[in-house]
C-alpha cells in the first residue's frame, strides 16, 4: 500500500498547460481546413472545364467554404479561450487586435474566412449579370483566392510558430513537417490560380518561367530559410507535387457530362490536372545553394537563388513539356490533352503556342525565349531577396 501511495500524484494525468494554438490537434485542424480550401479550389476548376457553371450548392463549393468556416471558428475559439481563460503567460505570446488576444496566424485565418463569406455571394452576382465563366481570373474570383491565401496563411504562421516554440527533438521533427505541409499546400493554390499561364503549351513560352520565377522563389526560398528540415524547400515541393498528382487521379475516375453549350469537346469524366510541374528540382537547388553562400551579400545570394531556381524550372519543364503536348502523354499518370469541354479541337493541342509563331517570324524556338528567360532571372532574383526577408521574419515568429 505505501509504495502505492509513494507518488500519488502520478496516478493523476497532468494538465497540459501549453497554449490551444500550440497544440497538435489544433494545428492539424487548421492544416486540414487549408488543404481542404486548397483541393476544394482545383477540384473547383475541374468542375468548371467539364461541368461548366452549376449552381452554387456543389461539391467543390461546399468544400472550400466549409472548410473555411472550420477555420474561421477554430481560431475563433483560441482567440475567445485566450482571452477570457487564458492565463497570463499564454495572454503574453499572443497579438491583441480590439481588445482581443490571440495567435498572428488565428487573426490571419479569421481576416481569410471574412474574405471568403463575402466572395460568395459576390461571385454569385457576378455569374448571374455577365454570364459563364471565360476566365479563372475575375474580381469575385480574387476575393475568394485573397481569402483563401488569408487562411492558407494564417495556417503557415502557425505551423511557423509552433515549430519555432518546439521542444525535443520529436516535436521539433514532427512541427517542421506540419510547416512543410503548410508550405506545399500553399504552393498548391498558387499554382491552381497560375494554372491558365502553365499549360505545357505555353511552357516554350518565356511568360511562364516570368510568372513562375516571380510566385515560387519567394515561398521556397522563404520555407528554406525559415524551416527546420534540411530539405525545407523541397520537402514544400514534394508536397505540393504529391497533392496535385493525387487530384489528377482521383479525378479522372469521377463521372461528369458537360451541361451548357456550346460542347466542343465532350467529356466523360472530371478534368484531371495534367502531371505536376516537377518543382522539386528547382526546390533541391535552392535548399543547397541557399546553405553554402548562407554568409553572402543578400542580394548576392538572391541573384543565384533565382538563376538556379529558373534554369533548373528551364532544364526540366522544356523537354517535359515537349512530350507532354504529344498524344503519348493521354494516359492516366500524366492526363496529357486533356481539354476542357468549351475547348474545339483542332492541331494547335499540339504546339506551343508563343513559340510556334515565332518560328513562322523565323525565329528558332529556342533563342526566342532566351530574352525573356534572362528577365525571368531578374524577376526570381527579387522574389528570392523577398524570400528570404519573409523567411527570416517566419524563422521569429513565435506568437
Amino acid at each position: 500500500m505505501s509504495a502505492t501511495l509513494a507518488h500519488p500524484a502520478r496516478l493523476v494525468a497532468e494538465p497540459d498547460v501549453r497554449p490551444v494554438a500550440t497544440r497538435t490537434w489544433f494545428i492539424g485542424a487548421i492544416l486540414a481546413s487549408a488543404a481542404g480550401i486548397a483541393i476544394g479550389l482545383l477540384w473547383d476548376i475541374s468542375w468548371h472545364m467539364t461541368v461548366g457553371r452549376d449552381t452554387f450548392w456543389t461539391a467543390p463549393h461546399l468544400v472550400e467554404y466549409v472548410s473555411g468556416l472550420v477555420a474561421g471558428i477554430s481560431c475563433g475559439y483560441v482567440v475567445l479561450r485566450t482571452t477570457f481563460a487564458g492565463s497570463a503567460a499564454n495572454r503574453a505570446v499572443t497579438v491583441p487586435y480590439w481588445g482581443f488576444r490571440g495567435p498572428l496566424g488565428a487573426w490571419i485565418t479569421i481576416w481569410g474566412t471574412f474574405a471568403m463569406l463575402v466572395s460568395a455571394p459576390f461571385d454569385n452576382w457576378w455569374h448571374n449579370a455577365y454570364g459563364l465563366d471565360v476566365k479563372i481570373v475575375s474580381p469575385p474570383h480574387m476575393l475568394l483566392f485573397i481569402g483563401m491565401l488569408g487562411i492558407l496563411l494564417g495556417a503557415l504562421a502557425l505551423t511557423a510558430s509552433a515549430q519555432n516554440r518546439s521542444a525535443g527533438q520529436r516535436d521539433a521533427l514532427r512541427d517542421a513537417w506540419l510547416y512543410a505541409v503548410a508550405g506545399g499546400v500553399v504552393c498548391l493554390i498558387f499554382a491552381s490560380g497560375t494554372l491558365e499561364y502553365s499549360w505545357p503549351n505555353e511552357q516554350h513560352t518565356a511568360l511562364y518561367y516570368q510568372i513562375w520565377g516571380g510566385v515560387f522563389p519567394l515561398m521556397l526560398v522563404g520555407y528554406s530559410r525559415a524551416g527546420r528540415l534540411k530539405y525545407g524547400a523541397a520537402a514544400a515541393a514534394l508536397v505540393f507535387m504529391l497533392v496535385w498528382f493525387t487530384m489528377g487521379q482521383i479525378l479522372r475516375l469521377v463521372p461528369a457530362v458537360p451541361m451548357l453549350a456550346p460542347i466542343w469537346n465532350p467529356r466523360t469524366y472530371l478534368w484531371p490536372p495534367y502531371f505536376p510541374v516537377l518543382l522539386i528540382v528547382p526546390a533541391l537547388g535552392v535548399d543547397v545553394v541557399r546553405r553554402k553562400l548562407a554568409n553572402r551579400n543578400s542580394w548576392l545570394l538572391s541573384l543565384a537563388l533565382g538563376s538556379t531556381f529558373v534554369l533548373l524550372l528551364f532544364a526540366v519543364q522544356w523537354p517535359f513539356s515537349s512530350y507532354m503536348v504529344t498524344d503519348a502523354s493521354h494516359n492516366w499518370l500524366f492526363n496529357g490533352q486533356e481539354w476542357p469541354y468549351s475547348t474545339r479541337p483542332g492541331p494547335w493541342q499540339h504546339l506551343f503556342w508563343a513559340t510556334e509563331r515565332a518560328a513562322a517570324l523565323g525565329n528558332p524556338a529556342l533563342s526566342s525565349v532566351l530574352p525573356g528567360i534572362a528577365l525571368a532571372v531578374l524577376i526570381a532574383t527579387v522574389s528570392s531577396r523577398l524570400g528570404l526577408a519573409w523567411g527570416g521574419w517566419m524563422a521569429r515568429v513565435r506568437r
